[in-house]
């Protein structure tokens, strides 16, 4: 079953929620990781609601017009 891009969004929401949680009370993740997988986390929502991207290289470069 593919996952539609709103459940994606809310998915990727509950990460960002969760890894928040973790930052209280850190265990076995380091809070910079914790940072990096909000940041991820919140990228990749962003990116999702805004529709589809531009084309991208490998490296992440629009390529030149």
């Amino acid at each position: 079953m593919k996952m539609n891009q709103q459940n994606l969004v809310a998915k990727l929401n509950q990460i960002v929620e969760q890894a928040q949680l973790t930052l209280q009370d850190p265990k076995s993740l380091t809070a910079e990781r914790q940072r990096m997988i909000i940041a991820l986390a919140r990228f990749i929502s962003a990116e999702m609601s805004q529709g589809s991207p531009a084309p991208r290289d490998a490296c992440g470069f629009a390529p030149d017009t």
